[in-house]
Formats: C-alpha cells, structure tokens, sequence
C-alpha cells in the first residue's frame, strides 16, 4: 500500500522542483558526493567477477557506496561477455587497473582460475583460426533414385550424409595468396 500525500507535502515538493530543478539538483548531490569522499565519509568498493557460463566468460562489476562501513547503495554493470577466457582476464585486469588508479577498495573473484587450479587443468587459449585447403575425392556425379518426389529430399541427404562418412579426403594448410571467395568457417 503507497503513502497518500498531504496538499501541503506535494505543495512543498512542487516548490523544491522550481527551486532546484532535476539538473541543479543531480549537481549539487554530485557535489555534495565528492565532498563526502573527500572528507573520507563516503567510499567505493568495487567487486569484480570472471565467470564461466556455457562456453562463454563473463566479467561483472559492482559498485557499493559505503557510508560509516555500512552499504547505502550498490548499482551492478552489466557483464562483458567474451568467447575466449584470456581476452575476459584482459577486461578483468582492466577493471582492476582503473580501481587501482582512483585509489578504491575492489574484491576480485575469478571463479574460472579457482576452479581450474582445483581441478588440476591448464587454461588454454582460444586456437586461432587457420586457412586450410581440403581435397574431397568424390566419385558420384550423376545419382538416380527411385522415389516419390516428396521422399527425394531426405533420400538425397542419406546418400550424401552416408557418403561423407566414408569420404576420402586430404588437408594441408592453405596458401594465403589463395582466393577468399572459397573460405568456409
């Protein structure tokens, strides 16, 4: 259930609207903030996170604003979102690197590294990618099938499917001065 306001709450309200619009006022509370900070009253704490979620590595941030050691408000940054886990340590350092630079407490949380080091397993980089040129030896050219028309599309696709199994077939990496147009990723 919402407070009901009095006409003399509102009236007062309205007054220190026109008095202090929104801009003069979100200055004066930016002011007043620094000067807090400043005279060591109010402080920023930072908790940055590196997580792993479905092949992907996430990089969070929060920031508390503490007042007399008490929380009095935490606003959470949406995460980076990364396909490889050193590009994400590079976005964490980052973070670490900024809160260092404005002298603020940060907490640091890599759940990836912490659960690597448990299990015993190396972190690995992301491989790059590679041209490589492939030989197919293919021997079918022509291919008749008895069939209903509608059954010729799934009889062609288990031809082909069971025929790429057993597929004779080479690679070596490419040429860089092969043509682009043939690249498949």
């Amino acid at each position: 259930m919402s407070k009901g306001y009095t006409k003399q709450e509102v009236q007062k309200w309205q007054e220190s609207v026109i008095k202090d619009p929104p801009m003069v006022a979100w200055a004066k509370s930016k002011e007043e903030s620094a000067r807090l900070v400043k005279e060591g009253i109010r402080s920023y704490e930072y908790e940055l996170s590196l997580r792993s979620e479905n092949d992907q590595f996430i990089v969070d941030c929060r920031e508390d604003v503490m007042e007399d050691g008490e929380t009095i408000s935490s606003e959470y940054e949406e995460g980076y979102i990364f396909d490889d886990y050193f590009e994400a340590k590079a976005q964490l350092n980052k973070r670490i690197k900024l809160c260092e630079k404005h002298n603020e407490k940060y907490f640091v949380n890599d759940e990836v590294k912490t659960l690597h080091h448990v299990t015993g397993k190396e972190i690995e980089p992301k491989e790059e990618p590679t041209l490589w040129t492939v030989d197919l030896n293919t021997v079918f050219k022509n291919i008749l099938f008895e069939c209903a028309e509608d059954e010729l599309e799934q009889n062609v696709q288990e031809f082909v499917i069971s025929e790429i199994e057993n597929l004779d077939w080479t690679y070596e990496k490419a040429d860089v001065n092969v043509s682009k147009t043939m690249i498949r990723s």
